[in-house]
């Protein structure tokens, strides 16, 4: 299987059941993106994911973390921060 195929392969698993508008918790946001936590703080912090307050949580738009996953798999893995 090429490398391309098990990317899409990936990606299209990761997002099947979500809608780009739909609202992610901090958990499904962190399993979509493979991340922990503290990284996706960290994206929320830094402005390059946006988000709402819902109680004491926030909750992520899925279009915006879709964003991310593009941006991600366009980028070629050199050892740099993969998340732009």
């Amino acid at each position: 299987m090429s490398y391309l195929k098990k990317v899409f392969i990936t990606f299209f698993e990761r997002v099947r059941n979500k809608e780009p508008d739909d609202w992610l918790t901090l958990q499904e946001l962190c399993e979509l993106l493979h991340i922990s936590e503290s990284k996706a703080r960290s994206l929320k912090k830094s402005g390059r994911i946006g988000f709402i307050k819902s109680g004491k949580g926030s909750m992520f738009l899925a279009g915006d973390a879709f964003g991310l996953l593009e941006r991600v798999e366009a980028v070629p893995r050199n050892g740099n921060n993969i998340y732009p």
